[in-house]
C-alpha cells in the first residue's frame, strides 16, 4: 500500500512540476542564437539550462537525440524523441509576407476553374542573408513550379554593401498545401462518349504533381474522352475531344436569317462534327450543299 501511495504521489508530483508526464522531441527546431537551452526546446519547463552550443558557421546542424536526452535525465525530466536525429535550421530574418502572397496569386490564378483550395505555404530559406521586405527587387517564381507542390526558387534582394547596394540572391524552399476539384469517372466511358454526370462526378483531390491539365466541371456534358477511360479515373484534358453533336448521315435543323425573318430547313450532315465545327450539308434527296456551323446537337446555322 505504501509503494503504492508512493508511486502516486511521484505521478501527481510529476504534473505539477512539469504539466506533463513526458516530453517528446521534434524532429526539426530553428534557432537564432548559438547556444541552446532547455526551454528553446520545450517553452513550458519550470526551469531552463544550458544543453550544447551550436557552431558560428553552422546553419544546418543535427544532434542524436539520445545525447539531449542524456542532458534532460540528468535534471530529472524524462524525455523521449520522434528520430534519432534531431536537426536545428538557422532562423533567418528575411521578411516572407510579400514572397508568400506573390506565390498565393500566382496558384489561384493558374487553378481558378480548378476551384484551389490552399490551406497553407511553407517557405524555408536557404541562403544565410536577413533583408526587409522593400530590399525585394524580383521574385523568380518559375511558371513550372506551379505544377508540383513543393520545389525552390530565388528571390533577389538588394544588399547594403558600404556606399553601394548589390543584388543578391536568396534561395528559398517551398511547400504548398491545397487541394483541387477535379472530375473523375463514376464508370468505364467508352471512346468518343460525353462525359456527363452520368458517368463522371466533382471530387476534390490533393495537389501533388499535375503533368496534364485537370477536366473543369463547366465541361460537363460538352466534352468527350478519346479513348476507352477506366472506372474511378481522374480525367485530364489530355484524354478530351470535343463532344460529337452530329454524325454523318443527321438531319440538321439549320436556321438563317433574310430581311429580318427567321428562316428554318432541314440538312444532311456530311460529316461527324461537333459544337463550333463547320461542315457541308446537303439538301435531302438532293446535290446541292451548304456550309453550315453547327451550333448544338443537331442544330446549325448556315453560312
Amino acid at each position: 500500500m505504501r509503494k503504492i501511495i508512493l508511486f502516486l504521489l511521484s505521478v501527481m508530483y510529476t504534473n505539477i512540476v512539469f504539466g506533463l508526464d513526458y516530453f517528446v522531441l521534434q524532429k526539426e527546431y530553428r534557432f537564432k542564437n548559438e547556444e541552446v537551452y532547455a526551454k528553446d526546446l520545450f517553452p513550458e519547463l519550470p526551469k531552463n539550462f544550458f544543453l550544447f552550443r551550436i557552431p558560428n558557421s553552422s546553419n544546418n546542424y543535427q544532434v542524436k537525440s539520445s545525447q539531449i536526452i542524456r542532458y534532460f535525465e540528468s535534471e530529472g525530466i524524462p524525455v523521449g524523441a520522434e528520430v534519432p536525429i534531431i536537426t536545428f535550421k538557422r532562423a533567418f530574418n528575411g521578411e516572407q509576407n510579400g514572397i508568400k502572397n506573390h506565390i498565393l496569386s500566382e496558384f489561384l490564378r493558374e487553378y481558378k476553374k480548378n476551384n484551389i483550395q490552399i490551406d497553407a505555404i511553407h517557405l524555408e530559406q536557404i541562403t544565410s542573408v536577413n533583408f526587409k521586405e522593400d530590399a525585394i527587387k524580383s521574385i523568380d517564381f518559375h511558371s513550372k513550379l506551379l505544377k508540383r507542390n513543393t520545389g525552390s526558387f530565388d528571390v533577389v534582394v538588394g544588399e547594403q554593401k558600404g556606399k553601394q547596394i548589390r543584388n543578391r540572391k536568396v534561395y528559398f524552399k517551398y511547400v504548398i498545401d491545397a487541394k483541387l476539384q477535379a472530375i473523375q469517372s463514376s464508370e468505364p466511358i467508352s471512346g468518343r462518349v460525353g462525359v456527363s454526370y452520368k458517368n463522371a462526378r466533382v471530387v476534390w483531390i490533393p495537389f501533388e504533381h499535375v503533368s496534364s491539365p485537370l477536366m473543369q466541371e463547366q465541361e460537363m456534358g460538352k466534352v468527350a474522352v478519346r479513348s476507352y477511360t477506366p472506372k474511378d479515373v481522374i480525367i485530364t484534358r489530355d484524354r478530351l475531344i470535343p463532344k460529337r453533336a452530329v454524325k454523318k448521315g443527321d438531319r440538321i435543323l439549320v436556321s438563317v436569317v433574310e430581311n429580318g425573318v427567321l428562316l428554318e430547313f432541314v440538312l444532311e450532315a456530311q460529316k461527324d462534327a461537333a459544337v463550333g465545327d463547320v461542315i457541308k450539308a446537303r439538301v435531302i434527296d438532293g446535290k446541292k450543299t451548304y456550309k453550315v456551323e453547327i451550333i448544338e446537337e443537331g442544330k446549325g446555322k448556315l453560312l
